[in-house]
């Protein structure tokens, strides 16, 4: 049992969190262990979790928040009641240093549609793939998976028109779709056969069907959400209420194939807010953002360091 621990963490310590390249792409992800050197202890505790400035306003609800693999931008999602009668729509933000505090003012994406939502985006490796969950004309379910390139990093502008990616979409609700490296990809779907049906993760392969389920992740009475996967597709992030309140949940395995560990609950941000969720970790282990409900209900986007 000892053992088993050790690894978990030696496994944790070595977390690589660049999402793979494109979704079709069976060789995006970069190299996991290229910075197998920073162990846990060299990183020292989180700072204190500030509210990204332009998505946490007041009167409005921010989440889903991903920053490029650059970490200069960042993508999330906003529902505004004075702006399309508050559906969920994706903006865009840049700083130009990481360790900058400072940025821009948030732009709307222009690939949004008004009278349909748009949320959950994750960036491929290069930073040039937006996937993201959209109910606009030609999705087959509650909502769909989606997903727009452009031809350069930096900027808003370019954003081509969004097509369904393959076929990994169901009848239900898909979104959060992560690619990793390997042509895996995790997502949260509704899909299952409950007659209350939970979101729950779900892993695929490109090209390979269906998604199926990760039972060891998933709790079908409850919701699991927000899910993140590191490059080498071996550490992942997720949202769950299956203790009560939504809290942030990280699991491991040793190997693409291996099946992965019990979720454990992160303990460092549960003072934030009334609850936590859409967990994202940089690929040097250095960078935290995820999303809390405040008191007024609303959701704010937050981002730690370390």
């Amino acid at each position: 049992m000892r053992g088993r621990w050790r690894m978990l963490l030696l496994l944790l310590c070595a977390c690589k969190a660049e999402i793979g390249g494109n979704l079709a792409d069976p060789d995006g992800g970069t190299d996991a262990n290229a910075d197998a050197t920073d162990a846990m202890g060299t990183f020292g505790p989180w700072s204190a979790p500030m509210m990204l400035p332009g998505a946490s306003t007041a009167g409005a609800s921010e989440d889903d928040g991903t920053l490029s693999n650059s970490k200069l931008e960042l993508i999330f999602s906003k529902a505004d009641p004075a702006i399309d009668a508050g559906r969920k729509h994706l903006y865009w933000m840049s700083r130009t240093a990481v360790t900058s505090t400072t940025w821009s003012t948030p732009v709307r994406l222009s690939i949004n549609v008004d009278l349909t939502s748009d949320e959950t985006p994750r960036f491929s490796a290069d930073d040039k793939t937006l996937f993201f969950a959209s109910n606009r004309a030609g999705t087959t379910g509650a909502l769909d998976i989606w997903q727009s390139t452009r031809p350069t990093i930096g900027t808003a502008m370019g954003w081509t028109m969004p097509t369904l990616v393959g076929t990994i979409n169901s009848a239900q609700t898909d979104k959060w779709c992560v690619p990793c490296s390997l042509g895996k990809y995790l997502m949260v779907s509704t899909r299952n056969s409950l007659a209350t049906p939970s979101e729950d993760i779900y892993e695929g392969t490109t090209g390979g069907g269906a998604p199926t389920l990760v039972a060891e992740l998933s709790d079908l009475t409850k919701t699991d959400n927000g899910a993140f996967i590191s490059s080498d597709c071996n550490t992942m992030f997720f949202a769950s209420t299956r203790a009560g309140a939504q809290r942030i949940y990280t699991s491991t395995r040793a190997s693409a194939t291996s099946p992965w560990s019990a979720p454990q609950p992160l303990p460092d941000f549960v003072a934030v807010g009334l609850a936590q969720e859409d967990p994202w970790l940089s690929e040097d282990g250095r960078t935290f953002v995820f999303s809390a409900t405040t008191t007024a209900g609303n959701k704010d986007v937050y981002i730690t360091t370390r």
